[in-house]
């Protein structure tokens, strides 16, 4: 059996006890007395040291690129009741992608309250803008003259969606070569490894044909298709928007898939032509209303390009 304790034991006890009551007295002064701002700078030695700042003092913004497009947009947001078109989870599901890719060359089809978002989350890379409503156009540009927006126009309008899906195959401009069993491009649109010509292709009626030439010119890492206006008769409809960011993904000759969000899935035309197109089984992810594929170009697809018995010739 254990002796007891002795004298010193229960002096140094009693010291541990005194030293916990006393910690415990000194933490509700610091929220529930006056004496709080007086006994918070000892503590202060507890917190990581401060970083330095090696930039030199007025440099601005402009030392950390990207940083200042961040700032203006926080601001905007932190400032407005007006919130993006997407939601939370909509907006990280993008965000995922830009985060591991940029900087990169992204595409948007829209102008909106988001467009700020987009050109801020994207330092250093290249974000364009395409807008087919003028009126939206100057009140966006005049808001955010930095942006990088074009106006452009469409043929289509959503009640031809169905025509469209009907019969785009009789239009050899609007199919792969491989698809139609073509030889050669030249004005079909299409040339012998399955690539789709799209500036110029006025003969496929879902070809973008008349973008400004850099939208051409420039090799695209990632789209964000959330416009044109869907949701009456007489828009234009998202037909377009999708075909031709297919044909363009399709032809990707650097490294890497080419990234394509697609907003508004939850209505008809958006579904049908994202599975006609897009293809599902490119489809890698999804939240609410946006779905998200990874699509290889041609030139890696191997022996998986589409014949002429494809039911989806994309695909």
């Amino acid at each position: 059996m254990r002796a007891p304790p002795g004298r010193r034991g229960l002096v140094a006890a009693g010291a541990c006890a005194l030293l916990l009551a006393a910690f415990l007295l000194l933490g509700s002064l610091l929220v529930t007395t006056p004496l709080a701002p007086y006994l918070l700078p000892p503590l202060a030695l507890s917190l990581p040291c401060l970083p330095k700042v090696t930039a030199p003092s007025g440099s601005g913004y402009g030392a950390a690129p990207g940083v200042a497009e961040l700032a203006e947009a926080a601001v905007t947001y932190a400032t407005s009741e007006t919130v993006p078109q997407q939601s939370p989870e909509e907006i990280s599901l993008s965000l995922a992608v830009l985060r591991r890719r940029a900087p990169l060359r992204l595409l948007v089809f829209g102008l909106g309250h988001d467009s700020r978002l987009w050109h801020a989350l994207n330092p250093v890379g290249v974000t364009v803008f395409l807008e087919e409503d003028p009126a939206w156009y100057r009140e966006v540009r005049a808001q955010s003259p930095f942006l990088r927006a074009h106006l452009v126009a469409y043929r289509t309008r959503l009640d031809q969606a169905d025509r469209l899906m009907a019969t785009y195959r009789r239009h050899p401009a609007c199919l792969p070569s491989t698809a139609t069993g073509s030889g050669g491009g030249g004005g079909d649109g299409s040339n012998a490894t399955g690539l789709l010509r799209v500036r110029g292709n006025w003969a496929c009626p879902l070809a973008l044909h008349n973008l400004p030439p850099e939208v051409y010119e420039t090799e695209w890492d990632m789209f964000m298709i959330d416009a044109p206006k869907g949701y009456f008769a007489a828009a234009p409809g998202r037909m377009a928007a999708i075909w031709t960011a297919a044909a363009m993904a399709r032809a990707r000759r650097g490294e890497g898939d080419t990234d394509v969000f697609l907003h508004d899935v939850d209505r008809r035309v958006e579904r049908m032509f994202a599975e006609e197109f897009l293809c599902e089984k490119f489809r890698v992810g999804g939240t609410g209303r946006l779905w998200h594929f990874s699509i290889p170009p041609v030139s890696r697809r191997g022996n998986a390009t589409a014949t002429a018995g494809d039911r989806r010739p994309f695909c």
